[in-house]
C-alpha cells in the first residue's frame, strides 16, 4: 500500500458531506452530524491508517458523570479530545446503563478529537450563523463557499456567493454572503429550507428584519 500522504488525506476529511448528512437534535433543533458519519469519512480517507484510543475513563458514581479522554492519531499526527456523559440514576439512586453512558462519552471524545481537523464544519457551519454561533464570524465565511481560499489569499468580501439558492419559483439564483447573513434577521426562520435572495424575500419576513439591518444591506449593495 503507498504511503499515506497526510495534506491529501486531511483534505479529503474536510470536504462537503453529501446534502441531507446534517441533522437537528430533537431537543433543541441545532444542527449536528452523526458520529458513524465522521468515523466512515476517517475511515475511507485514510484507507483504515487511522487509529483510536481511550487514553482515560473517569466512572464518576457520586457526581454522575463519565469523563473520557481519546486520542485519534493520522499518520504521525494525533489530535485529543474530551466527552463526557450524564449518569442517570433509577428510583432508588442507583446508577442506570452505565456502559451506555460510557459508550456516548467514548463517542463524544472520538468527535470532538476529529472536530480539530474541521470535519463537517462547512456542513454545519450555514446552520450556526446567529450573532453569537460560531459560524458567523467572518474569519469563518470561507466556510460558506465552495471551498477554503487557498493560503496567503485574502477573507472573502461581503460579494462573495454561497452555496444557497433561492427557493422562489422559478428563481434559483445563488445567494450573496449579505443576502444569507441578511436572512439571519428574521426570528425563528429557518435557512436550512427557508431560503431567499432578497428580491425574493416574502414581505412578511421582510418586516420582521431589523430596519438598520436593512439599510446597512441596501447601503453594502450600493457601495458595490
Amino acid at each position: 500500500m503507498e504511503e499515506l500522504n497526510y495534506p491529501e488525506v486531511i483534505e479529503k476529511i474536510k470536504a462537503r458531506f453529501p446534502e441531507g448528512t446534517v441533522r437537528k437534535r430533537e431537543d433543541n433543533r441545532r444542527a449536528y452530524i452523526p458520529n458513524q458519519v465522521y468515523n466512515d469519512r476517517v475511515e475511507s480517507a485514510t484507507q483504515s491508517r487511522w487509529d483510536q484510543e481511550f487514553r482515560e475513563v473517569e466512572i464518576n458514581i457520586p457526581h454522575r458523570f463519565v469523563k473520557v479522554v481519546a486520542r485519534v492519531t493520522i499518520g504521525s499526527h494525533y489530535r485529543d479530545g474530551i466527552g463526557f456523559a450524564e449518569i442517570g440514576v433509577d428510583a432508588s439512586g442507583k446508577p442506570k446503563q452505565l456502559a451506555t453512558t460510557v459508550d456516548q462519552a467514548k463517542a463524544e471524545a472520538i468527535r470532538e478529537a476529529l472536530d480539530t481537523w474541521e470535519i463537517g464544519w462547512q456542513d454545519l457551519a450555514p446552520y450556526y450563523q446567529d450573532e453569537k454561533d460560531w459560524g458567523s464570524n467572518p474569519a469563518l465565511a470561507h466556510l460558506l463557499t465552495t471551498r477554503a481560499p487557498d493560503k496567503g489569499t485574502p477573507a472573502p468580501q461581503s460579494a462573495e456567493m454561497v452555496e444557497r439558492n433561492c427557493i422562489f419559483r422559478n428563481c434559483g439564483t445563488k445567494l450573496s454572503r449579505d443576502e444569507w447573513e441578511l436572512l439571519s434577521n428574521v426570528p425563528n426562520l429557518d435557512r436550512s429550507r427557508m431560503t431567499y435572495c432578497f428580491a425574493h424575500i416574502p414581505e412578511q419576513y421582510r418586516k420582521k428584519i431589523p430596519h438598520e439591518k436593512l439599510q446597512e444591506f441596501q447601503r453594502k449593495k450600493t457601495d458595490r
